[in-house]
């Protein structure tokens, strides 16, 4: 058994599998964030791929699949690792419009293991459900996903909404999503934007510490 056995498997979609080995893995006492490091690297690389046409959507999704999957198994392990000190909250959506929520998903899991509180409004979040949320949870940080250029308007429609209401600064801005970059990020007056999950988990545990 071996962490590249199952990366192998995540990037067949053979989700089943993995899990199984997953499971046997952790049950001898390899550490969830060891594993999920390495699947987190393949995914990573399966992106570089995508974009230099080397793998097509379609490979790109079966292997987000399988990467839930074993995700689903890897989660409680990461976020019992993580500890129960006061932990940061950032509430996560998908912007309205959009009904992705792959991307969405692995940031959620990737911040829990990082020991933050995740509120997860899941997808075709309204702008004004966000800023409800950031105000009952008190959050540090909302993160908002846009996966088609036609959506990335709401992003800049929340940032507008918060100005209006006297709320800007309060709590984090962040951005992302495939379309996204750190130029619009910065023509709409978004705190964070990041590449990917792991970064984006990086920025956050640097500024909010």
């Amino acid at each position: 058994m071996s962490i590249e056995k199952i990366r192998q498997y995540m990037v067949d979609g053979e989700g089943e599998s993995a899990v199984a080995m997953v499971k046997d893995m952790i049950a001898q006492g390899t550490p969830a964030k060891d594993i999920m490091a390495g699947l987190t690297d393949e995914m990573a690389v399966l992106g570089q791929k995508f974009e230099n046409f080397e793998v097509f959507l379609p490979d790109l999704m079966v292997a987000g699949d399988a990467f839930m999957q074993i995700m689903d198994v890897l989660k409680e392990h990461l976020v019992a690792a993580a500890g129960d000190k006061i932990r940061r909250t950032v509430v996560i959506g998908t912007v309205k419009g959009d009904y992705h929520d792959i991307g969405k998903n692995i940031v959620g899991i990737v911040l829990q293991a990082n020991g933050f509180n995740v509120v997860d409004l899941g997808a075709d979040v309204d702008p004004v459900a966000y800023l409800d949320a950031a105000r009952k949870e008190k959050a540090d940080a909302v993160g908002l996903s846009a996966l088609m250029t036609t959506t990335m308007p709401g992003q800049e429609e929340f940032i507008k909404m918060v100005a209006d209401a006297g709320e800007k600064g309060k709590f984090l801005i962040c951005v992302g999503g495939a379309p996204t970059s750190i130029e619009w990020a910065e023509r709409i007056g978004a705190d964070v934007w990041s590449f990917d999950a792991f970064e984006f988990a990086a920025k956050l545990k640097k500024l909010l510490g």
